[in-house]
């Protein structure tokens, strides 16, 4: 049994440490952390990284709206502890599904009130043109290594 101290992960969510001359992973291309040695997200945390926010539309779409939030959810579970890169990808993905999903549901209430039809008819087209968008974005910089920032998201998971 070891005793020697470990090195702090780095977080996502802040500025974790990173200040002039060390990289953001927020904003670029995350390469590692220096203190550590790392060298940024494998290939496998890449692929599952993409499967993340990929996971959002499929489930959407198989479940017409109401689980998207789901696949990110299990990923986050599975992963919180074991990546830092996966943790930011999942928690993202998570939030903004849920937000997505709050969305849809505002969008059903309008329509089933007759008068706001048209604007449940919007909140529904928005729902589903910003669920495939943004995570066919996010899928394209999670297979680089990088990190998306959804555009809105209720912070659930950190």
């Amino acid at each position: 049994m070891s005793y020697e101290p470990q090195q702090p992960r780095p977080d996502y969510r802040s500025d974790g440490g990173y200040g002039p001359g060390r990289p953001d992973p927020r904003s670029a291309q995350y390469q590692g952390d220096p203190r550590t040695g790392s060298s940024g997200p494998q290939d496998d945390e890449k692929t599952v990284a993409v499967l993340t926010h990929l996971s959002g539309p499929i489930a959407a779409i198989v479940s017409v709206g109401w689980l998207g939030f789901l696949g990110p959810l299990i990923v986050w579970f599975i992963y919180k502890d074991k990546s830092p890169f996966l943790r930011a990808a999942s928690a993202g993905a998570f939030n903004f599904n849920v937000t997505l999903w709050l969305l849809n549901v505002v969008g059903w209430i309008c329509i089933f009130t007759f008068i706001l039809i048209p604007v449940g008819i919007v909140l529904i087209a928005a729902y589903w043109i910003m669920l495939l968008v943004c995570h066919i974005m996010a899928a394209v910089k999670a297979s680089r290594g990088e990190v998306y920032r959804y555009p809105m998201q209720l912070p659930i998971l950190h």
